[in-house]
């Protein structure tokens, strides 16, 4: 039987971390979205959920530590790490807005295989988050190992994406420009991973 990390006791702690990690799966969407559609409408608004996800990170954090002499609350530590790497999920994000916005302004087009690739990334950054989702409600083993195993499985992914993306450039099948662009929003979702998957190690640990 999995111990629940919520309890009456947490309410409002488990409700603003809840709502960061679904703040951030929004912002994956919204800078999905305005990379599939170039729709800067869709950037604007992942903008704006990132600069909410700084004020509710200020305010959660402020909330466990201000408690954590309390011994009805959660350990302090491990709250405050959770947030710090929601937040750098949101600062890769925002690292990956900008090159959108870059591909967009200044007409790069990626191949389909190249979309393809980071639509991948894209999903699977989209999983992590929506699992982080119930690991604040039950801290399932079964979930935060899924995490982990995924995080790695895309580790592998990524360098193997980056390698052939390299050939293509080499061969002239790929424009410097766009191979840029690719690269940094490649490594930005690869971040993101690596995030989640210090968020799972967390809750594995507490």
């Amino acid at each position: 039987m999995t111990k629940s990390l919520c309890t009456h006791e947490f309410d409002e702690v488990c409700r603003l971390l809840d709502g960061l990690s679904h703040d951030a799966g929004e912002m994956t969407a919204k800078a999905f979205d305005g990379l599939l559609r170039h729709s800067r409408g869709s950037l604007d608004k992942a903008e704006q959920i990132g600069r909410d996800i700084d004020s509710r990170a200020k305010d959660l954090t402020a909330m466990v530590l201000a408690a954590r002499e309390d011994s009805k609350i959660l350990p302090a530590a491990t709250i405050v790490e959770i947030v710090n790497e929601l937040e750098k999920i949101k600062y890769s994000l925002d690292k990956i807005i900008v090159n959108i916005r870059n591909k967009a302004d200044e007409g790069v087009l990626f191949s389909d295989k190249a979309m393809n690739e980071l639509k991948d990334f894209f999903m699977a950054a989209q999983d992590g988050l929506n699992t982080v989702h119930d690991l604040i409600l039950t801290r399932n083993p079964v979930l935060i190992n899924h995490v982990i195993e995924k995080a790695e499985k895309y580790e592998e992914i990524g360098r193997k994406y980056a390698d052939e993306h390299q050939e293509r450039l080499i061969k002239g099948i790929c424009l410097p420009k766009s191979s840029l662009i690719y690269l940094l929003i490649l490594d930005g979702l690869k971040d993101i991973l690596r995030f989640l998957k210090t968020i799972a190690v967390n809750f594995r640990n507490e």
